[in-house]
């Protein structure tokens, strides 16, 4: 015990005194900090456009889509990470890809961008996208795409603001129960299975007004959906249907439009309006299937 204390004497000792408390330093900025001139001059919408198709002139791109070896679903951004931005742990929990024997898709990425986007730099947001000595676009690949060839910096810059600023949260709009296990192949079947889980989507326009919501559509919708949403085929099915099969992707195309059929990027940009959309449009009285 002796040879102890003056051990911790000695060390105590060597270690001196504690001395005064120096200066404060200036105050730091907030996380992320100022935003860079660019992202201030960006347009989110068409960030979100650039998410669906980067190639459009909705989105600053040429009009031509890349002459690739590869389908588009190989280097869309929403391919890989959702309408909803939370990869296979949403809405594309049961999405095949290559790994579960649908070769001309990817796989889904396990990456949350929302998550990523509130905790990443604005610069570092604008390098992830851009990613630069990435796989080409053309390869049948899972990793992220190097589009410094592909996209303008203020395309990116778009994107970057979009996903900071211009999604909407799911629970705003519906709700989603995902159940059962991860999608996986059982191979002890002949053929293989591809086991998925269960994405059931509920409480459609739950927060919206129903009559706002109708007083919307006949003014910004029924010109080409027609008065109950039937004079459209979208994928076999009448506008409240799609809004009620697929309520992940029916705002997207609301707010940022779909090239090629006329419904301009900033149709219906306001999250109120969208939930009041929605609330009309899940009445499948007023609204029917085709």
């Amino acid at each position: 015990m002796k040879a102890l204390s003056f051990l911790t004497m000695a060390l105590f000792v060597l270690a001196g005194c504690e001395g005064d408390t120096g200066p404060q330093g200036p105050a730091g900025a907030d996380f992320p900090g100022p935003p860079p001139a660019e992202y201030v001059a960006a347009d989110g919408i068409a960030g979100g456009s650039a998410y669906s198709k980067w190639w459009t002139t909705e989105a600053g791109g040429s009009g031509s889509q890349p002459a690739t070896a590869a389908p588009s679903d190989f280097y869309r951004c929403k391919a890989c990470h959702g309408w909803d931005g939370l990869g296979n742990g949403a809405s594309y929990a049961d999405r095949t890809g290559q790994s579960t024997l649908t070769a001309s898709r990817p796989d889904v990425s396990p990456v949350n961008l929302r998550s990523t986007a509130s905790k990443e730099a604005y610069q570092e947001l604008f390098d992830l996208i851009q990613h630069v000595g990435a796989r080409k676009i053309d390869a049948f690949d899972n990793r992220h795409p190097d589009f410094a060839q592909q996209l303008t910096d203020g395309q990116i810059w778009n994107l970057v603001k979009f996903i900071r600023e211009e999604w909407v949260a799911p629970n705003l709009l519906y709700d989603i129960v995902v159940s059962g296990p991860a999608m996986y192949v059982d191979y002890s079947q002949d053929p293989p299975e591809v086991v998925k889980p269960t994405v059931t989507y509920s409480n459609i326009g739950a927060l919206g007004n129903e009559a706002d919501g109708r007083a919307l559509f006949a003014a910004t919708c029924a010109a080409c959906h027609g008065a109950d949403g039937t004079s459209l085929d979208i994928e076999g099915q009448s506008l409240g249907e799609f809004v009620r099969k697929k309520p992940n992707e029916a705002w997207f195309k609301a707010k940022f439009g779909e090239s090629g059929t006329g419904m301009n990027p900033g149709l219906v940009t306001e999250t109120s309006d969208l939930q009041d959309l929605y609330k009309a449009l899940a009445n499948p009285a007023n609204f029917p299937d085709l």
